[in-house]
């Protein structure tokens, strides 16, 4: 019985960590506007791509800054998208119309930068910084104008900029994930 017991204290490896992972919210000075949104996808994304890959991933709810205060750790690694940067242009398109009812055409491009940082679920020390960066481009509609002899009226359609968008943080997701289990691999 006693060989038992050292024999099963030995198997146990106190220095091998699981694959539980916190994703934790963007830090407070994002929390506004259009870049809180952005780090907000990759958040979610990342959370998704990491459970595709086989971790046990999960939103925190916290920031980094509350987790480090209240020490209650509940996972071998946090990430965090720590900050994000987005910015579009359409550097071409053309405008198609017949009578009253134009369209415009245009090529819109997307890019998205994040700084995403992993994290020791135990000490909370920085492991790991990935600067992450993605483009998206597509052709879309983007703008529709009615008109006649006299008045023109023209309306934007912004959800072209929104999909790239999508795509792009839903790219640097994949990619925050990738690089996160390549470590891990290595650990």
């Amino acid at each position: 019985m006693l060989l038992l017991t050292a024999t099963s204290a030995l198997a146990f490896d106190a220095t091998k960590r699981g694959n539980r992972i916190g994703v934790l919210v963007t830090p407070a000075r994002y929390e506004n506007g259009p870049e809180s949104m952005m780090a907000a996808s990759i958040g979610k994304y990342l959370r998704e791509e990491l459970q595709k890959g086989g971790f046990d991933a999960f939103l925190t709810n916290v920031t980094y800054d509350q987790l480090s205060r209240n020490a209650a750790a509940n996972a071998d690694y946090y990430i965090e998208v720590a900050s994000s940067d987005s910015s579009s242009g359409s550097p071409a398109g053309v405008g198609v119309g017949s009578g009253p009812v134009s369209v415009d055409i245009s090529v819109v491009v997307a890019h998205v930068a994040a700084e995403v940082r992993l994290y020791d679920g135990r000490s909370l020390e920085l492991i790991r910084r990935f600067d992450l960066h993605q483009k998206s481009k597509g052709i879309a509609p983007t703008s529709i104008g009615i008109g006649g002899s006299g008045l023109f009226a023209w309306i934007s359609i912004p959800i072209t900029e929104i999909v790239q968008f999508r795509r792009a943080a839903h790219d640097i997701a994949k990619d925050a994930a990738s690089q996160v289990a390549e470590y891990r691999q290595a650990d």
